[in-house]
This record gives structure tokens, sequence and C-alpha cells, in this order.
């Protein structure tokens, strides 16, 4: 095994651990949220899988950055919400059953966006796109549907402990993947320019603020909520693009890079939007 799919295998073990713990915080009826809601769910679906989309591409068209970069931002609007990214919602006021029915409803939509999307997106711009359906169906099962429901048989059996257990492993999942992406980010860094060149860092940063951005204004009358969508438009699953990616294109490692900068960028950017939401609060 190479020195980078160790790193993402640390990444993916990192996602893994930060649904298991989620889900071992999480009430039954919550996964059913969006279900009572037709209308938040209607909302999220635009924000999430519509705006977002629709924003890569009119970047892509208008700032024409590399290659690599466009391949990311097709794969990373398409994708999931992490499972890391429930911790950021809740610190800014997200309501905890509206943020894991996100988590679960994007990973579902996602299966069956991604395999029919992509190839109609690639044409537009030259390019095929490969996307096994089993193959994204197999990562979203591994990094979410698998842990979250290992975690809730741990809530059961641990009972009063889970909580505390659930942020050890929450902890765990973080540390990791500071290692796999400081360790993927080191192993790629001769490479570095090549990716952020040529208006990278400003078509990803006009994606993030316009998925944030259609978060809030989507996200209902309630603050929490619209914080919530915002960070969940914005933020797209390291694991699944990374896998999509090394499975249709084995040799775009400047699109994994692109990758690892778009969630880096993401956490930068994400972090006075945090800020605000809570001071708001």
């Amino acid at each position: 095994m190479s020195l980078l799919m160790a790193m993402k295998l640390v990444i993916v073990v990192s996602v893994v651990l930060s649904a298991m713990a989620l889900a071992m915080r999480a009430r039954a009826e919550d996964l059913l949220y969006l279900v009572r809601h037709p209308g938040a769910a209607l909302r999220a679906l635009l924000s999430m899988y519509v705006v977002v989309p629709m924003m890569a591409l009119a970047t892509i068209w208008l700032v024409q950055p590399p290659p690599a970069t466009q391949l990311a931002l097709l794969v990373l609007s398409l994708s999931p919400v992490p499972p890391l990214l429930p911790k950021k919602q809740l610190k800014s006021g997200g309501e905890g059953a509206y943020i894991i029915a996100l988590l679960m409803s994007a990973a579902v939509i996602s299966l069956v966006l991604m395999p029919l999307t992509l190839p109609l997106v690639g044409r537009l711009f030259g390019r095929e796109f490969p996307v096994s359906t089993s193959g994204i169906a197999r990562t979203l099962a591994v990094t979410i549907l698998a842990p979250m429901l290992l975690g809730l048989v741990a809530q059961r059996l641990l009972g009063p402990r889970a909580e505390r257990a659930s942020h050890l492993i929450s902890r765990v999942g973080f540390f990791l993947l500071l290692i796999g992406a400081a360790g993927a980010l080191l192993i790629l860094v001769p490479k570095l320019w090549l990716a952020v060149g040529g208006g990278t860092l400003l078509a990803m940063s006009l994606v993030i603020v316009a998925g944030l951005a259609s978060g809030y204004l989507l996200g209902g009358p309630y603050r929490s909520t619209r914080a919530a969508l915002a960070l969940a438009s914005a933020t797209r699953h390291p694991g699944v693009a990374m896998g999509v990616i090394g499975s249709s294109f084995p040799d775009a490692k400047l699109a994994l890079l692109a990758v690892l900068i778009f969630v880096l960028l993401n956490v930068i950017v994400g972090i006075p939007f945090v800020k605000m939401s809570r001071a708001n609060g």
C-alpha cells in the first residue's frame, strides 16, 4: 500500500468514527424529521443539490479553473454531507434532529444523483465520468450507513454511558482526520501549486460562499435550521468525493489534492460563519 493510500484510509476511518459517534447521540425519530417536515425537505434539496451544483457549473464556466479543480468541484457538489459536519452545525446552533436528517437524506440522494448526473455534466465539458453506482453505494454504506447503525446499537448497549463514549470516539475521529489530511497534503505538496493556481481558490471560495448563502436563505424561519442548512450546503463528504475520483480516475492525483484543498478552505471560511451564528443565536 502506498503512503497516499494509507492517508486516504486514515481519512475514511476518521469519517467512520465520526458517523458512529453521531449515531450514539441520536434518537430514532430524528431520522424521520424531514419526512414530517416536507417543506424543510424540499428547501434542503433545492439548496444542496440544485443551487450548489449549478453554482459549481457557473463557476467553472466563468473562472475556468484547472481540469483537476473542475472535476473536484463537480464531484463534491453532488457528494453527501460528511458525518464530521453535524458537530460544527450543533456549535452554530443547529437543531439536532434536523442535522441528522440532513446527513441521512443527503446520503440517499447522492446515491441516486451522482451516477445519473455526473456523466451528463461531463458531456458539457467533453469529459467522461464513469461513475459506478455500486462503488458509491459501498462508500456510503461503509462511511455512513454501517457506522451509524453500529452507533445506534452501541447506544442501546451502553445506555447512559453512550454520550461520554461518543465524545471520545468523535475526538479520535477528528484527530485521525487531521493526520490523514496533513499527511496527504505533505505527500502531494510538490504538486500543490499546480492544484491551487489558475483560479482554483477563487472558484472554490465562490462555491463555498454560495452554499452558505443559499442554505441560510432557504433554511426556513428558524436561525438554527438556517445555519445547519448553510453548512450542509457548503460542505461535502471528502471520503465519498475521493472515493469516486479514485475509482473512476485513478491517475487524477491533482483532483484528490483539490478535494483536500476544498475541505481546508471550507474550514477557514466556515469558522467565522459558525462564530457569527453562535453570537446571533
